[in-house]
């Protein structure tokens, strides 16, 4: 809970997180474009990199605790697990972008300034500090070697990772707009798989999505942590949800 309370509580959130990065000794780059900064923390960078990514901006109004402080303490958390082994020789960005709330500019900005042909996939983490399941909309990427071991099936197994094929749109649809495989990844409580799981059949099968299925949605707990909702507040949060997803991607990148 500490970083995500110490970047929630802030009124300068990208600085937060640059005085997180620091702290633990992690050699990052500040991106600055005309309209957006990101924070980058490369591994081993290469033309073949997989990138890790957060936003750290927050929807007005909100104090963003959800969304998404939560997704950001996890890079935090991974970035320091990795820090502490001796040799890692894979090739990984860890991004926090900004301006997600306002159509993903950071993570475009992103890909123009490293080139698309350097990139071989990405995951998101966006919206992990509710519920007790990690659920992941893997984009037939089940195996894919692009993720190294993140999406091996075991891995997966082993987290008791729930693919219910849709999750609703965050900077990993940039990724994937410009043909780079992506994944984004979450933790809710057990309803949401259920519903998630239901779209994201009407969406594969294409059927429509009802006004039955819009109210499912808007009222699952999680969505509520977000963007002014009723429980869109770090009192709601867990660190638990946070350690899962950390734990799911640490395991991958370093044992996998």
């Amino acid at each position: 809970m500490e970083y995500m309370s110490k970047i929630a509580g802030s009124s300068d959130r990208k600085g937060s997180i640059i005085a997180i990065l620091s702290q633990m000794g992690a050699n990052f780059t500040v991106q600055q474009f005309e309209d957006v900064e990101n924070i980058v923390v490369s591994f081993n960078p290469s033309n073949n990199r997989l990138v890790i990514g957060a936003h750290w901006d927050a929807d007005e109004g909100s104090d963003g605790a959800n969304d998404n402080a939560s997704g950001c303490s996890v890079l935090l958390h991974v970035v320091e697990a990795i820090l502490a082994e001796s040799a890692f020789s894979k090739s990984v960005d860890f991004v926090f972008f900004g301006e997600e709330e306002k159509g993903g500019i950071g993570a475009s900005r992103y890909i123009e300034s490293v080139g698309k042909e350097n990139i071989s996939a990405m995951v998101n983490a966006d919206v992990c500090g509710f519920g007790d399941n990690i659920l992941l909309s893997d984009k037939w990427n089940v195996s894919n070697p692009l993720f190294f071991g993140l999406m091996d099936e075991s891995l997966l197994t082993k987290h008791k990772v729930k693919l219910p094929g849709f999750l609703p749109q965050g900077d990993d649809c940039i990724f994937e707009w410009g043909g780079i495989p992506s994944v984004s990844i979450c933790t809710a409580e057990r309803n949401a798989v259920t519903v998630f799981s239901e779209i994201g059949h009407k969406i594969s099968t294409d059927q429509p999505i009802t006004e039955q299925d819009q109210v499912a949605l808007m009222s699952l707990e999680v969505v509520k942590t977000m963007h002014g909702g009723e429980f869109d507040n770090i009192s709601y949060l867990s660190g638990a949800a946070v350690k899962m997803v950390a734990d799911y991607l640490t395991d991958g990148l370093l044992n996998v």
